[in-house]
């Protein structure tokens, strides 16, 4: 037990330094990174650049939710993040003169982004934005007309990010949806072009899984082009399967045609994706040209022999060609988008709410409540102790335990681990180029903080180390235009994330939640989930 354990450690912080760029997007990561900018150089240009920085935390907070999704889904919970984010904000400041309400407040807060785990990446980002604004702000005590402003200034700055993730609203109602769709099949497209062979795992499931939460998840829209998009996703998985046994065929029947009706298949995925990514409906030589792909497919199938496994792989390239005109014809219905009435017709079923995922959760088996329990214990006690102890900006140790600790103990380890070496560099990076690079340039150090950001949203966040590297530069650059020397954020806060890295390990030590003891009811509930749908 202690040696598989091990093992699975091993593996984790292995793991915590690899770049995995699939849950990455370069287009957002610069988007952010440019909300975060904005209200820097307004207040820059304002003469008070250190005034910037509540509107800057804001925008730092939203951007975390401005994830895959319908427009419509987009704003509600970008605005309802930054909304959230001022309100507790504001509270967390005007409460800073008083120890009891700091702590209560900070005690709603983490128990709240513990709980939200279990209600889905959104929900759970709307926790960890109020219990970071918490944190920070609550160590700048204001009155209560200033804490007002502070509170606004950090949803101007959240609505600033969201104004930019919807900008392109107006000139493609679905453009989230065509993209998602458009991902999926490029990853078959590449499949069919490098089939990964029959030793390799099931491809493109990621792509899937976000592509189906974009069409059907909480907030989806309906009407002719998405119902389209739905079938085409619907085909793609069928697809994907298709290329597979294509592809297991072919290692079967090395001199066989099954390669070439692999490249066809690919021509054809080609236009679907560049009908799907671009702005015009499925032209006629777009169509003409698919149909002669899978004209030539057909063709191929025909130079296949009598061999049981050729009649079987002739078969399945009967039903794949019969796929893709299916997937041509219902392009051009997808691609007609704003063309029709989009909200006519009646909308799907509704996913089960989130406050029933969360009260399912109200139970010490669970491993949701624990997190929680442990978040509600350390962070207000974390905070207070370093608070009265004289530390300055103590929110740092605070800090850490909330992006560290995480239900099971094999992650909080990895991030543990990650977190640390990742903060030390960064802190060591930014610290030497705002010394001997930028000096007093607050221009260059506010551009310097936007490629940071850019970093680490690049990172994407299953790159914990490397995300860890770039939000250390952030941090050191932010707290510099706030008015603190770099040399002294490199100690203190590699001292902190030391110390709250440590504090998480503990935590998960002494109350535990093994991987190995929950997959049994992990894989139980799944199989329940897909007997109840179907």
């Amino acid at each position: 037990m202690t040696h598989s354990r091990g093992g699975a450690l091993r593996r984790l912080l292995i793991d915590a330094g690899r770049v995995d760029r699939s849950q990455s997007d370069p287009v957002v990561s610069l988007r952010n990174a440019v909300g975060l900018v904005i209200p820097l150089l307004i207040a820059f240009a304002s003469g008070n650049v250190a005034g910037g920085t509540p509107a800057a935390i804001g925008a730092l907070q939203t951007a975390f939710a401005d994830r895959p999704g319908p427009y419509r889904l987009r704003l509600v919970r970008m605005v309802g993040t930054a909304v959230i984010a001022g309100l507790v904000g504001g509270l967390a400041s005007g409460f800073g003169h008083n120890t009891t309400l700091s702590v209560v407040l900070l005690a709603i807060c983490a128990f709240a982004a513990g709980q939200l785990l279990s209600a889905g990446p959104a929900a759970a980002q709307l926790g960890t934005a109020a219990t970071a604004c918490a944190i920070v702000l609550g160590h700048l005590p204001q009155s209560p007309v200033k804490a007002v402003q502070l509170g606004l200034l950090v949803v101007a700055g959240g609505l600033i990010q969201t104004a930019l993730a919807v900008a392109a609203w107006p000139l493609g109602r679905h453009r989230p949806e065509r993209l998602a769709i458009a991902a999926v099949y490029e990853q078959i497209a590449g499949l069919a072009r490098q089939p990964v062979g029959t030793s390799a795992g099931p491809p493109v499931v990621q792509a899937m899984a976000d592509a189906r939460a974009t069409l059907d998840g909480r907030g989806h829209d309906h009407g002719p082009s998405v119902e389209a998009y739905r079938v085409l996703l619907g085909e793609a998985e069928r697809l994907r399967h298709n290329v597979l046994t294509l592809a297991a065929y072919a290692e079967r029947l090395p001199q066989s045609v099954i390669p070439s009706v692999l490249a066809e298949l690919a021509g054809v995925l080609d236009v679907v994706v560049r009908v799907l990514t671009g702005n015009d409906p499925l032209r006629d030589a777009e169509r003409e040209t698919a149909i002669a792909h899978v004209e030539r497919i057909g063709a191929a199938r025909d130079q296949l022999g009598g061999s049981l496994t050729e009649r079987a792989a002739a078969s399945r390239i009967d039903a794949t060609a019969g796929q893709l005109r299916a997937v041509i014809e219902t392009t051009r219905t997808g691609a007609g988008e704003g063309r029709e009435n989009e909200d006519a017709g009646e909308p799907l079923v509704r996913l089960p709410h989130p406050i029933e995922v969360i009260r399912a959760n109200l139970d010490l088996r669970s491993s949701a409540l624990r997190h929680a329990t442990r978040l509600t214990l350390l962070i207000p006690a974390t905070d207070i102790v370093l608070r009265l102890a004289g530390f300055d900006r103590a929110y740092w140790v605070s800090l850490t335990i909330l992006v560290v600790l995480r239900p099971d103990f094999g992650s909080t380890a990895q991030r543990a681990f990650a977190r640390v070496i990742g903060t030390l560099i960064g802190l060591a990076v930014g610290s030497l180029v705002l010394h001997y690079l930028l000096g007093d340039h607050e221009v260059g150090v506010i551009l310097l903080l936007g490629v940071a950001f850019f970093g680490m949203r690049l990172a994407g966040p299953k790159n914990i180390a490397l995300g860890s590297i770039c939000l250390s530069v952030l941090v050191v650059c932010l707290l510099f235009l706030a008015g603190y020397p770099a040399h002294t954020t490199f100690v203190e806060r590699s001292v902190a994330t030391a110390i709250g890295g440590g504090i998480a390990l503990v935590a998960s030590l002494l109350w535990p939640s093994w991987e190995r003891a929950q997959i049994r009811d992990q894989l139980a509930d799944l199989i329940g989930a897909y007997r109840d749908y179907l």
